[in-house]
């Protein structure tokens, strides 16, 4: 039932590249998370990885939910969490 929420930022270089097209921090769902999309699969767990940018800024953000089968209640810790979130621009 845990959370793992890991924020990656890449270089100046990666900004305007269409991979970060999608601007400002996302909001999840829980139809984006699938036991397919985690690097090293594990029994009941499900993942979802987002590029973005904001604020002149590229990131990549990755979710691990600790249960795939309770995916529509853990999206909500998780938009919690990112509704606490300040990046500033660069």
């Amino acid at each position: 039932d845990n959370i793992l929420i890991a924020l990656v930022e890449f270089g100046p270089e990666s900004v305007g590249k269409a991979l970060f097209a999608r601007s400002g921090i996302p909001r999840v769902q829980a139809s984006d998370f699938a036991p397919n999309q985690l690097q090293r699969t594990l029994p009941g767990q499900s993942g979802a990885q987002y590029f973005f940018n904001h604020g002149g800024r590229a990131f990549c953000l990755y979710v691990v939910l600790g249960s795939h089968g309770r995916r529509n209640e853990l999206v909500t810790e998780v938009n919690a969490v990112l509704d606490t979130l300040v990046l500033d621009p660069r």
